[in-house]
């Protein structure tokens, strides 16, 4: 769980919209999860986070640890905007990887409020509790005069040698990922726009201005394995502003293309080949997720934003969620998702559910998972207003913790919303009789 169910002394907000077992710190802004990795039996969790304020501002990387995905411990903060360097304005979203035995965060330093970016290293020490901040540049914007922004660097694997992508805006409006060779983590090689939001297989569905927080992770279905490539969109407004619209994948082929490196040598430079596309999540409160691929599985940590008026969560002191890591399976062209095995970690008593067709009241952090494949499930909040539907449909599980709503189904994409209990609102499930178990979650869950 988060921090609530560790041996933190802090002081918890009272609000019932505050997350029982999803990893936040107590108070300040958080939104992307950012450098998840797993060193020496650890988990790490980063994430985008204002420590001063519930608004996004003056971004910093926030840290989580856990030693199970389950029991979460909140470390000192690790990178913070540097006065005259390279990330002046904020520490904006990357990852972490290790370089020669030494941990590095590579995250896209800003200094203005534009769209330009840096890709900027960070050293941490072993236990990734204290970073040094040096101002170094791996990748400046690209000379070339199309590219009129970049963000969120991503590093992956191909033939061998390390690449990176960026996501990025073109100025005839397309969004795109660029592409580098990282061999030099410390020296990137721009190798050029890799993918376009016209390509003929996603301009229908990935339309947008920026491509923002590019993942590229390989699953296996069977006996085959194909790439998942994950973009948020960035859509601009007419008053220059944007709007954060979801998050799609695209399903496709690598292959490689022979290159000279630029001393001589010939590099196998990746190529991808669109396939297929679709949502991520179909919800309304989803967006930037970071996907840490294992030996194994892939799992992927997304942020929920809030969806109530900011004024609430300036009164209350914190704002955005980090959801449950989900582990990512393909069937067929469809990208699913279910909760990782070790959330179970969270369950605490079990459910009397009802035996005959009824609406049950549910504790403020449950978990309802369908006895079969599926089943049909009515979420609700019910108080002396009457009852306003939340949800509905057929689902895997269903996950409730304070505001934050996740639903769960093996093949379709997940749902994520946000919903606040309003005083004398309890929250309530209508369920057919004998489909669906449940437990009341976390050990503090009265």
């Amino acid at each position: 769980m988060t921090l609530p169910s560790t041996t933190s002394s802090r002081t918890l907000p009272t609000s019932r919209a505050f997350p029982r077992t999803h990893p936040r710190p107590t108070q300040g802004w958080l939104n992307d999860p950012n450098g998840i990795c797993r060193l020496d039996g650890t988990w790490h969790v980063f994430f985008q986070y204002n420590p001063h304020s519930s608004r996004h501002d003056a971004i910093h990387w926030g840290h989580l640890s856990s030693p199970d995905l389950v029991h979460w411990q909140e470390e000192p903060v690790a990178l913070s905007p540097q006065r005259h360097g390279p990330d002046a304005f904020g520490c904006w979203s990357g990852v972490v990887t290790v370089d020669h035995g030494r941990p590095v965060a590579v995250y896209s330093g800003v200094e203005a409020a534009d769209n330009r970016s840096r890709v900027t290293l960070a050293t941490g020490t072993d236990d990734l509790r204290s970073w040094r901040q040096e101002g170094v540049t791996a990748a400046e914007m690209p000379a070339d005069p199309d590219v009129v922004a970049v963000r969120d660097p991503f590093l992956f694997h191909w033939a061998g040698r390390r690449y990176a992508l960026q996501g990025a805006g073109l100025a005839d409006g397309r969004a795109a990922i660029l592409l580098y060779d990282a061999a030099d983590l410390e020296r990137w090689s721009y190798l050029g726009v890799w993918l376009t939001s016209d390509h003929p297989v996603l301009s229908a569905d990935l339309g947008a201005s920026i491509w923002e927080c590019p993942q590229l992770v390989e699953l296996t279905e069977g006996e085959r394995s194909r790439w998942v490539l994950i973009v948020s969109r960035w859509m601009r407004q007419e008053d220059g502003s944007g709007r954060l619209q979801d998050v799609r994948y695209v399903v496709g082929r690598m292959t490689g293309t022979s290159d000279d490196d630029g001393g001589g040598a010939r590099a196998d430079v990746p190529r991808f080949s669109p396939e297929a596309c679709g949502a991520v999540d179909t919800g309304p409160a989803f967006y930037a997720p970071q996907v840490l691929a294992l030996e194994d599985r892939a799992l992927l940590w997304g942020w929920s934003w809030e969806t109530r008026p900011v004024e609430l969560s300036d009164e209350e002191g914190w704002a955005g969620l980090l959801t449950w890591p989900r582990e990512l399976r393909l069937d067929g062209d469809v990208l699913a998702s279910m909760p990782a095995t070790e959330c179970a970690g969270h369950r605490g008593r079990p459910l009397d559910l009802p035996s005959s067709a009824a609406v049950v009241e549910l504790p403020d952090a449950v978990e309802l998972r369908a006895t079969g494949g599926d089943a049909a499930m009515r979420l609700l909040l019910c108080g002396p207003a009457g009852e306003r539907e939340v949800w509905s449909g057929r689902a895997a599980t269903v996950v409730v913790d304070g505001s934050l709503v996740e639903v769960y189904a093996p093949d379709r994409p997940s749902h994520t919303l946000r919903a606040y209990p309003q005083d004398g609102e309890t929250w309530c499930a209508a369920v057919d009789p004998g489909t669906v178990t449940g437990w009341a979650l976390g050990p503090s869950t009265p």
